[in-house]
């Protein structure tokens, strides 16, 4: 079982890299000790949930309005990810998604 939560874990953290990455292309090493805590971890699946369902609906409908749906969710997860031990990992992508302007997408 804690195999499973550790890829699960892993998959998690591989989408947070690529979310930005779809973003983009729509438009022109330290260390730290890492939680093994499962509720931890069952709240970063939560999160990555809710980040790919607004992934999905930006996606069939990029506008502002779903644009920052998908930045909250991201935030949120690299936040939380963060409050568990892997947020070292997503500094620059907390950053892509505190400076993303998603007004490019008015009409």
């Amino acid at each position: 079982m804690k195999t499973i939560k550790t890829i699960k874990t892993i998959m998690i953290l591989c989408m947070l890299l690529t979310v930005p990455i779809a973003f983009v292309s729509c438009e022109e090493e330290e260390t730290t000790e890492v939680s093994g805590n499962d509720a931890c971890l069952d709240q970063l699946e939560i999160l990555a949930d809710i980040l790919y369902e607004k992934t999905l609906v930006f996606s069939n409908n990029a506008t502002p309005s779903t644009c920052s749906a998908v930045r909250t969710a991201a935030l949120n997860l690299i936040n939380a990810a963060e409050d568990c031990g892997y947020g070292y990992l997503y500094q620059e992508q907390a950053q892509f998604w505190i400076d993303y302007d998603c007004s490019i997408f008015n009409d």
